[in-house]
């Protein structure tokens, strides 16, 4: 039993992390849409589509997020501060540190898909990353 708290704690601690991030930059990336669908050039049905997009995953990551912790509420005792608990710490520590390194490219990738009409459309045609990429060159 203690070799499957510690493997699930270490995993819900990678996944806490991780929609900690997508929740947080979900909802930055919403709000970078929002300001684009009132003052830019952008086709404001484009820009309401982006928001949202972008508001339904911050919601549905944080739903995950909050689920987590009380299924590990319920099925696993208060953290009396074992291995267990640290190595999910850890876990999470390592695993929010990758994910929080990925957002800078999301958010610039929003803005300017708020902002610059051009870019809108390449983004919706091609997809973000490929956008991002033929832009920077």
């Amino acid at each position: 039993m203690s070799a499957f708290l510690l493997i699930g704690l270490i995993v819900w601690g990678a996944l806490a992390a991780q929609f900690l991030v997508q929740t947080i930059s979900s909802f930055v990336c919403a709000c970078i849409y929002l300001y684009g669908l009132l003052f830019s050039r952008v086709k404001k049905r484009l820009n309401a589509i982006f928001f949202a997009t972008a508001l339904t995953q911050a919601l549905v990551f944080a739903l995950l997020l909050a689920g987590g912790f009380l299924l590990v509420a319920l099925f696993v005792e208060p953290p009396a501060w074992n291995a267990h608990w640290i190595a999910g710490l850890v876990a999470f520590a390592i695993s929010f540190i990758y994910c929080a390194m990925q957002v800078p490219d999301k958010i610039l990738a929003a803005r300017m898909c708020a902002i610059k009409p051009i870019f809108a459309k390449t983004a919706r045609a091609l997809g973000m990353e490929t956008a991002l990429k033929t832009w920077r060159e």
